[in-house]
């Protein structure tokens, strides 16, 4: 291979890995962003199943019965996008090691949380998910 086609290579390997760094970034922030979203969402649905008397019984029982739906839905969203975040974090690591770089790859493992965020998210899901059901079944609906 000429030095000319190794130098293209390598500017190629530099752009994607600029872009897939990029993607890290936004995958990574967007994760937080769900959790959000997640928490008004709830929030709002919490206050008309559980108001009190504010909204019909009706609006109520469909208020808690979507609560177990809005859970399930931005629990599903984070779990594929904490897959594609730690996809883009593997590829990263694969073109430093060609690039011989270290940014991502020599990044200090969490020493606050032992449990990686992926179990702590779905720990905060499942808590959420039992606490709803909780709710639902321990406060009455009034009719």
């Amino acid at each position: 291979m000429s030095e000319r086609q190794q130098v293209r290579s390598e500017e190629s390997l530099r752009h994607e890995y600029s872009e897939v760094v990029q993607n890290f970034r936004h995958y990574s922030n967007l994760r937080f962003a769900i959790f959000t979203i997640f928490f008004a969402v709830i929030g709002g649905v919490g206050f008309v199943a559980f108001g009190q008397e504010q909204f019909d019984w009706h609006a109520a029982l469909v208020a808690r019965i979507a609560g177990f739906g809005v859970i399930a839905v931005f629990w599903m969203y984070e779990e594929r996008t904490s897959r594609i975040f730690e996809h883009h974090r593997q590829v990263a690591v694969n073109l430093e090691h060609e690039l011989k770089y270290t940014q991502i790859s020599t990044r200090p493992a969490s020493t606050a949380f032992t449990p990686g965020p992926v179990v702590i998210n779905r720990l905060l899901f499942v808590l959420l998910a039992l606490f709803w059901a909780y709710a639902v079944f321990s406060v009455p609906l009034e009719r």
